[in-house]
């Protein structure tokens, strides 16, 4: 079996030859490239190259077009800090007070260049694994994102205080998780991961998330035009 052959019988009850494994190496490809992770995220021939190489040494059944999430920030002009033992983060929140939302547009993804690359990393993949190995993209969801476009206090606030400006910002955020989950997948992801870290119920208690970012979720979801996998990337899940 190859790697989709494997991950498909896995998804429809069947056996597999082995158990598919979905490893999301990212900053690893820096590693086995003998490069910073500054460098290896400066050009998608490095994370393309990497990706394709920790696929083969790990039997890895996927490979991912993710750059980094704070990209989506990037996007709107925020800060990106690197690190040298570990992922880039998002730096300055961009969003400095509430009433900023209602001046906030969306960003532009065919010219905006980190948008630009990922998209060059998902094709250029898709054309070397073709239809053998399932190729992830992925976004931040509209209810997580605002942790790194305003800061955890300030959206705590938003989130239980402010409910006007917390629809507005999800909104905007809403339009823009889907424009950018479908151009991944018109550029050749198959899949895409729908990380909703504050999800989890060690974050924002379960009957705060159900009335918001559920909702925000299913409205989200259901206008990616291709199949979707929540993760929550943080805490625990089965509560929701």
């Amino acid at each position: 079996m190859n790697s989709m052959e494997r991950v498909m019988a896995a998804l429809s009850y069947k056996e597999p030859d082995r158990v598919p494994l979905f490893l999301n190496l990212t900053i690893t490809g820096a590693k086995e490239l003998g490069m910073s992770i500054k460098d290896y995220y400066a050009s998608s021939d490095y994370v393309v190259k990497g990706q394709l190489l920790m696929k083969n040494k790990y039997n890895n059944d996927m490979v991912t077009s993710l750059l980094y999430s704070a990209a989506e920030v990037e996007a709107w002009g925020g800060e990106v800090v690197f690190f040298e033992d570990g992922p880039p983060n998002s730096g300055e929140p961009f969003i400095k007070k509430i009433e900023d939302i209602f001046k906030m547009g969306i960003p532009d993804i065919k010219n905006t260049d980190c948008l630009l690359k990922g998209l060059e990393i998902t094709k250029r993949l898709k054309e070397q694994v073709k239809e053998d190995t399932p190729v992830i993209g992925a976004v931040t969801s509209p209810f997580s994102l605002p942790v790194m476009q305003m800061g955890f206090e300030k959206y705590l606030e938003l989130l239980y205080f402010n409910i006007n400006e917390f629809n507005k910002l999800m909104k905007i955020n809403e339009e823009f998780c889907v424009a950018w989950a479908n151009a991944q997948l018109e550029a050749g992801a198959t899949a895409i991961s729908y990380a909703d870290p504050l999800a989890s119920p060690n974050i924002v208690e379960r009957d705060t998330y159900i009335s918001t970012g559920f909702e925000v979720a299913k409205r989200t979801i259901a206008r990616i035009k291709g199949p979707v996998a929540t993760n929550l990337a943080s805490g625990i899940a089965l509560p929701i």
